[in-house]
């Protein structure tokens, strides 16, 4: 038994349909964007002088400096994330007209966490 139904009207929806699907897709986007723009930040920080990471050249110079060219991949990967996850919530909006539709949580923190990231990559650099 709905709460939310009128006497008399039928519910039509039978199973999750294509926006349904296409905001789980968005979310699974979203992840692997920030997984991506995570990894390329990673690889672009110096490199900490140790011996344990190739013990054959013991006297290797390390990088000190940032890799600009990976900061600018990992905003571009951010910018990405941004325009993803707002495209999401405008489809969720959208949608939303039911009592039972919900907007995913998972995309207002991908917004959150792309707008601190740009922040973060526009200040720091």
């Amino acid at each position: 038994m709905v709460i939310y139904e009128k006497p008399g009207q039928i519910d039509k929806r039978k199973g999750p349909d294509v926006i349904v699907k296409t905001l789980r897709w968005t979310i699974v986007a979203c992840w692997v964007l920030i997984f991506v723009a995570w990894s390329y930040v990673y690889y672009a920080m110096p490199e900490p002088p140790s011996v344990f990471v190739n013990p054959n050249i013991a006297y290797r110079q390390t990088r000190t400096y940032w890799d600009l060219h990976l900061i600018k991949k990992a905003f571009i990967a951010i910018n990405a994330l941004l325009m993803f996850s707002v495209a999401g919530l405008a489809e969720s909006f959208f949608r939303h007209r039911r009592a039972e539709d919900r907007t995913p949580k998972t995309l207002i923190l991908m917004v959150i966490m792309s707008v601190i990231g740009l922040f973060f990559l526009y200040y720091y650099f």
